[in-house]
């Protein structure tokens, strides 16, 4: 026994005991408060396990009771998980890098209440800034069916007929204006009578012999060049004057015809006409969808930061990130690697939900907040089939952030055979509608390329019972509309969701829309063909008088054009008896007769 030291062997031993003690006493605990310190610090809202079992050979974790706290509900759980265990890679352990081989989760569940609140208190530093997802609209509101008010609508628009017959009166008023001044700078009556001065003047000069006849053919020359512009200037004057009278008439017609336009354009307005019921079964199933996005987007929010770790690099290239270190502080610096591997990697998650419909199973793929490190995205695949309340599911999709600046994302949903039971899809007062039952088919197709998303939802509806109105209800719309919904019994839809996650539009279309309208067709039409009946016997009364007086108005233009056609009549028969009666000679310029 000389070659046993036992000053060493007994300093050994104890050290391995505190070793061994301290793993078996201690270890477990520190994992579990980790685990909850860090879980709570992430998430912002506590984080809990009943118990840790960390084991070395093999390398191994167990998580048991682990409950993640709703943030925005404290008294609820976002999930629940009975266990999770996972198998580590040793070796790596050693560089410092948390790699699991595998994990086995068990009996997922969310949204489970809690008995205590799990809501922390962070410095305002320290929260990290929220992004709200994109509010969609929850209500909306009947169209008014009763016949509006006339009298209150008149006194409150303005009617295109009126402004036109003021501008219209306003343009007559001006050409009558500029046209009187014209008139008395165009020959008139006293320029033609004077023309016949000098005419019976010329007559009275062929008794003076060869001389005063030979004089006069030069002055009848003149009085023809004269009498021939005179006319020409008469002619342009009223050309142009019927041009205006054209315009002004056309305008006349249009303002004639402005209060049908306005009839229609009122009526348009506050009158609804079946085509105004169009969109009403999109907007009812329109609440359940924009629902669903919301919820989409924030659980996204809620899972991003788990996919992208929040990085400072100096220059993003290929290849580990370069940190700039704090002068004076320590650093964290990686190496390059010959196969890069981030410090946090689930390689495979095998997964058990349970749903209220049952269990639904599948697995996850390449879980890391690092995966530009790592060169391949989260892949998911989960199934389920003879559900409670649901014939089959299934959940697959990627979520790639390889290049976190330019997110790929894609999730396909297909469920079949959902059953329906108590879907609200009207809370108003007025007009409450919602399935009671039926069965549902719907398929999504969603994904996220940078910041744009596009997602299009299609349901068909089977074996439907519908619920609409109120038994006192005494509004005919709602009856009708309600009366129809009730004897729906299947019907599909087609939604399509675009836009960024801050801000997204949903569009969606269904039967419902031909239900909704064809109910309501033959009321509506009524209603709008008596409140077309008032409108247009008010706008008419309103617009009597000013139309009459414009009409006045325009018929005064009418002595204008007389009186310029009077002095071209005047004009033309003087010319014409100058020619005719002789003054000018023939055989001589202007047809003067000699006496010989």
């Amino acid at each position: 026994m000389k070659w046993i030291r036992w000053g060493g062997l007994i300093a050994f031993l104890l050290i391995t005991g505190l070793i061994v003690g301290f793993w078996i006493l201690l270890i477990d605990g520190i994992v579990e408060r980790v685990i909850e310190d860090q879980g709570t610090s992430l998430v912002g809202a506590k984080v809990e396990l009943e118990g840790a079992d960390l084991s070395l050979m093999p390398a191994g974790l167990v998580l048991s009771g682990l409950q993640v706290t709703n943030p925005d509900e404290p008294m609820s759980n976002a999930v629940e998980i009975t266990q999770l265990a996972l198998t580590l890679d040793g070796l790596n352990l050693l560089r410092r890098k948390v790699i699991v081989n595998q994990m086995a989760v068990t009996e997922v569940r969310f949204g489970t209440p809690r008995k205590t609140s799990g809501a922390v208190t962070q410095p305002a530093e320290e929260k990290a800034p929220t992004r709200e997802p994109a509010k969609v609209e929850q209500g909306f509101s009947l169209p008014s069916f009763d016949v509006p008010d006339v009298k209150e609508i008149l006194a409150k628009e303005d009617l295109e007929t009126l402004k036109l017959v003021e501008t219209l009166q306003r343009d007559i008023q001006q050409e009558h204006e500029q046209w009187d001044q014209r008139l008395k700078d165009l020959p008139g009556k006293d320029t033609f009578d004077k023309y016949q001065q000098r005419i019976e003047k010329l007559k009275g000069a062929t008794k003076g012999g060869v001389e005063g006849i030979l004089g006069g053919v030069g002055e009848v020359q003149a009085i023809q060049k004269e009498i021939k512009t005179d006319i020409a200037a008469l002619q342009a004057a009223q050309t142009e004057f019927k041009g205006k009278i054209a315009s002004l008439r056309a305008r006349l017609d249009q303002a004639v015809k402005a209060p049908q336009a306005d009839v229609r354009r009122l009526q348009e307005k506050y009158s609804l006409s079946p085509q105004g019921l169009a969109n009403l079964g999109a907007t009812l199933l329109g609440q359940q969808v924009g629902g669903w996005a919301q919820q989409a987007v924030a659980w996204y929010g809620k899972l991003k930061p788990l996919l992208e770790r929040v990085k400072q690099a100096e220059g993003r290239g290929t290849g580990p990130e370069v940190v700039k270190p704090i002068r004076g502080s320590g650093v964290d610096v990686r190496f390059p690697e010959t196969q890069p591997l981030p410090d946090l990697l689930i390689r495979l998650a095998d997964v058990s939900l349970q749903l209220d419909a049952g269990d639904l199973s599948g697995r996850i793929e390449n879980i890391t907040p690092d995966q530009d490190v790592l060169g391949k995205p989260l892949t998911f695949d989960f199934a389920g089939e003879k559900l409670q309340g649901l014939k089959s599911v299934s959940l697959k999709g990627n979520l790639n952030h390889i290049q976190p600046a330019n997110p790929n994302d894609r999730v396909n949903l297909h469920a079949v055979g959902y059953q329906l039971h108590d879907v609200a899809l009207s809370k108003q007062e007025a007009w409450p509608v919602s399935l009671t039952k039926g069965l549902a088919d719907i398929k999504v197709r969603a994904g996220l390329e940078g910041e744009y998303l596009t997602a299009s939802v299609k349901g068909n509806l089977s074996s439907l019972q519908v619920a609409a109105g109120r038994p006192d209800d005494a509004n005919p719309l709602t009856q009708s509309l309600s009366s129809a919904l009730s004897g729906v019994s299947r019907f599909g839809f087609n939604a399509d969701i675009t836009g960024t996650l801050e801000e997204y539009k949903v569009a969606l279309q269904s039967d419902l829309d031909r239900v909704m309208k064809q109910a309501a067709g033959k009321m509506v039409q009524d209603l709008s063909a008596r409140f077309t009946k008032q409108l247009n016997a008010s706008i008419s009364e309103k617009v009597r008088g000013p139309l009459k007086e414009l009409q006045g108005s325009f018929g005064g233009l009418n002595g204008i054009g007389g009186d310029l056609a009077s002095r071209l009549t005047q004009g033309n028969d003087l010319l014409r008896s100058l020619l005719k009666e002789g003054v000018a000679p023939k055989g001589l310029p202007g047809g003067l007769k000699l006496p010989f």
